[in-house]
């Protein structure tokens, strides 16, 4: 499922939901006409509170057969509208095969449509496959174009470009008939820096009530890592209107930093002089390794005891003054107080505070919100629970960490609820195992137990 919201002409906000079915994937029944279907029911429903606000119930139906064992059975799909005023919305979902006995699979998510009547906004970002001239009559034709959405975010090696669409309201009520420029282009995850400065796409409009941008942006050089894909609306005069994001993942392993990318580097006259001990400089480049994307890190585990201290030096002064052009030292000293202070709080005699799990989630993430400790829990090995209101891209977020040697201060990654981190369905069992261990797979979740229970401090900030 793919899911964006957007607005009408009339200033209506609405959910437009695609979903496609594996047509492998679905069980096939004869149906009334003596061929085989199979059929997927989909629920949708928005709460606000307690309050169910609007609801979509429909069947998405296969192409039918005459024979149920046909070798290909393609994928199938359709896409809905759901109707939803401004506000923020816990979204569920269910969907179930309707000619098999297993259950529905269920999901949640949390949905804000954000589209004041008399000021510019930004529709969601959508990334496609491929976007064609000609359309196929089918239900991903949208502005005179067929256009293959791209699932979950993902942008495989074999694209070369990135396709994308969005749609831009209100512009007219702002600036009248004047130009508006928009300006779409790629940063990186964890620098917010543009990977390469092709990779933007720049077009530029008369104001009206719905300004559809519909581009692609060269990614043949982008780097296996995490990306944002930036939309911003300006004036004529360069003034920021609106602006909107997508969180997107590369994948590119053939694409490496090499030792002479690193040559190219110029540091004199710079900090890194200063560092004269290759052992020193050595520590100092793992402490990056929690902020570094994909491709540095790759660089530094492989390759960094072998380079000379001068490319070394370079390593160090790139990475810096890709994060802060203008001070990369005062950004390099900043780092080196988070360090300090994540050794102190969560190291232990055989792990430095940056190696512990609690210290990579703090240095590349921040420090949490709130923290529930419960280093006492009658049945449960020590743990905390760290929760996020903004964590990166991603709104309300929680960590759990748990101490298994019940002696080190040490506590380990149990489970999170952030993409791209390590996830465990079965974390409650596990963290209650210090009394009563289960080796039950099919039990996720431990009998509720006087004296505390993890499952109430997860699910208390939610």
């Amino acid at each position: 499922m793919e899911y964006k919201s957007y607005c009408t002409s009339f200033g209506e906000p609405y959910l437009e939901i695609a979903s496609l079915v594996n047509g492998q994937s679905v069980r096939y029944a004869l149906n009334e006409q003596g061929k085989y279907e199979a059929e997927v029911r989909v629920t949708i429903q928005a709460f606000q509170g307690d309050s169910l606000i609007n609801k979509l119930d429909y069947i998405l139906g296969s192409e039918q057969f005459k024979d149920s064992i046909v070798a290909t059975k393609p994928d199938f799909g359709d896409i809905q509208n759901l109707q939803l005023p401004n506000g923020e919305y816990l979204l569920q979902f269910s969907v179930q095969d309707i000619n098999s006995t297993a259950k529905p699979n269920y999901y949640a998510d949390v949905a804000v449509m954000n589209y004041p009547h008399n000021d510019i906004s930004i529709s969601d970002i959508s990334l496609y496959k491929n976007i064609s001239k000609e359309p196929k009559g089918d239900i991903f034709d949208k502005y005179g174009f067929s256009l293959d959405p791209l699932f979950y975010g993902y942008v495989p090696e074999t694209m070369y470009t990135l396709p994308f669409s969005c749609e831009i309201y209100n512009t007219d009520k702002l600036v009248g008939n004047e130009q508006i420029t928009v300006k779409s282009y790629i940063t990186c995850f964890e620098t917010n820096m543009m990977p390469y400065p092709q990779a933007i796409y720049v077009t530029r409009t008369n104001a009206k009530p719905v300004v559809v941008t519909l581009g692609e942006i060269g990614i043949f050089k982008l780097p296996s890592g995490n990306y944002n894909l930036i939309v911003d609306v300006l004036s004529k005069d360069s003034v920021l209107l609106a602006t909107n994001s997508y969180f997107f993942q590369r994948s590119n392993p053939k694409l490496t930093l090499t030792l002479e990318d690193i040559n190219l580097v110029d540091i004199g006259n710079t900090f890194v002089n200063q560092f004269k001990d290759t052992a020193q400089l050595l520590e100092y480049v793992r402490f990056l390794y929690p902020i570094s994307t994909p491709i540095e890190k790759d660089f530094f585990i492989f390759r960094m005891k072998l380079i000379p201290m001068e490319s070394l030096q370079k390593f160090f002064y790139a990475f810096w003054i890709k994060r802060d052009p203008v001070n990369p030292e005062k950004a390099w000293e900043a780092y080196l107080e988070k360090i300090k202070y994540v050794d102190r709080e969560f190291g232990c005699k055989l792990k430095q505070g940056y190696r512990t799990d609690r210290g990579r989630v703090y240095l590349q993430y921040g420090p949490p919100n709130s923290i529930i400790d419960s280093p006492y829990d009658s049945h449960s090995y020590p743990y905390e629970v760290w929760h996020y209101y903004y964590c990166a891209d991603q709104a309300n977020v929680q960590f759990i960490f748990w101490n298994r040697d019940l002696v080190s201060n040490d506590y380990e990654l149990l489970h999170s609820d952030k993409r791209g981190e390590f996830q465990d369905p079965f974390w409650q069992i596990k963290v209650t195992q210090r009394k009563t261990p289960n080796y039950n797979f099919d039990v996720r979740e431990p009998e509720d137990y006087f004296g505390g229970n993890p499952k109430d401090d997860w699910f208390m900030r939610r």
